[in-house]
């Protein structure tokens, strides 16, 4: 079915533009005539509407997506059938940008904000696997950063995602699936055993690349990935960026290891040893602080970077308070990174015209 701006659907929706395009989908923005509001749609692409198993695993995704109960992932509002009998999902519109184009506009994000998209975006993995749902697909362009005075995340893009039973498998959820820079040993070798585990692994490398900038394995191919095996390695994060704390390396390699036994077991895990780590550093920071105060008060020595964080001693316990600690570190941590390395800083920023003044993004519509 061709689709053009204007076209109406189903009597209540009237198509307005398209904002994605790809090879298995396409994505419009479309206006509610009933409800006077906007709304994205997606569409699977023509070629594929003659495919029965391409047809199944369209609506499944719809499926899928209305059955997890989190904030942290896109809402499906309707999916239904065009006059020619080709379906298309209906579902919020969301403004803002995906953590790529965030990447490539600022350059590395702060350790506050990473923190915080992991957090919510293990959120919305706990629901999808609470649905027994794998997603098979985390990367930076399906974690959408909703437009805002504070970080929000919504993850998107189900079109790979498959059930954990068995038993309602289509024929292609025993195919590899995902993307080769952020998919699991196992996503490669052995798609049949990929699990909840699988959507943690993808998602530490996102973090990876958000706070270094690199890939953690780099390869652009599975090809590649197959080549390096088992015996790959990644450059601690810390060696990359002198700002962040040691605690950080061990989260990830803990979160990347190859067998999905040394990883961790759920979303929820994953997010504890992420604050534990956050209220080391907090703690590391009040200690040094403490033996600070104890020197005399005529010494002549220049102040430390750990001086310089005194408040954080003040900020205790629990989740919200690791997290505004950290933020106060990480902002330290950043004047200090860019007075001492200003030229590493400046080159991990692009200056593209054409995303830096992009502000409307749905879905990545090449699933």
């Amino acid at each position: 079915m061709k689709l053009e701006s204007g076209q109406i659907l189903s009597g209540t929706l009237r198509l307005v533009r398209k904002i994605a395009d790809g090879g298995m989908s396409c994505v419009w923005i479309a206006e509610h005539l009933v409800l006077g509001t906007e709304v994205a749609v997606k569409f699977m692409s023509s070629a594929l509407g003659a495919v029965p198993s391409a047809r199944a695993r369209f609506l499944r995704e719809a499926r899928m997506m209305a059955n997890i109960d989190s904030p942290h992932v896109v809402r499906v509002l309707d999916c239904r059938l065009t006059e020619a009998d080709e379906p298309y999902l209906v579902m919020e519109l969301l403004h803002g940008e995906n953590l790529e184009q965030r990447v490539r506009r600022h350059g590395v994000l702060s350790v506050f904000e990473v923190v915080e998209i992991v957090a919510q975006t293990c959120e919305a993995l706990a629901a999808t696997h609470d649905a027994s749902i794998v997603h098979r697909d985390l990367k930076p362009e399906n974690m959408f950063l909703v437009a805002g005075p504070t970080t929000y995340v919504k993850l998107l893009d189900f079109g790979v995602a498959k059930p954990m039973r068995q038993t309602d498998w289509l024929e292609v959820d025993r195919l590899p699936a995902g993307t080769p820079q952020y998919m699991s040993p196992e996503q490669m070798f052995e798609p049949e055993a990929t699990d909840a585990r699988s959507d943690l692994f993808s998602l530490a490398a996102v973090a990876y690349f958000a706070l270094t900038r690199h890939m953690p394995f780099e390869a652009e191919s599975l090809e590649g990935l197959y080549f390096e095996g088992p015996n790959r390695t990644f450059v601690q994060p810390s060696q990359l960026r002198p700002d962040l704390p040691p605690s950080f390396d061990s989260w990830f390699e803990k979160a990347l290891a190859h067998n999905p036994d040394d990883r961790f077991g759920s979303a929820r895990q994953m997010t504890d040893a992420l604050y534990d780590g956050v209220r080391a550093v907090h703690a590391h920071v009040a200690e040094t602080t403490r033996a600070a105060e104890d020197e005399p008060p005529h010494s002549s020595r220049h102040p430390t970077l750990s001086e310089l964080q005194i408040p954080l001693r003040r900020i205790r316990g629990s989740r919200a308070g690791a997290v505004a600690a950290l933020a106060l570190a990480a902002a330290v941590s950043a004047f200090v990174w860019r007075v001492t390395w200003p030229e590493t800083n400046a080159s991990t920023h692009d200056h593209d015209e054409t995303e830096a003044g992009t502000n409307l993004q749905l879905l990545d519509a090449g699933h």
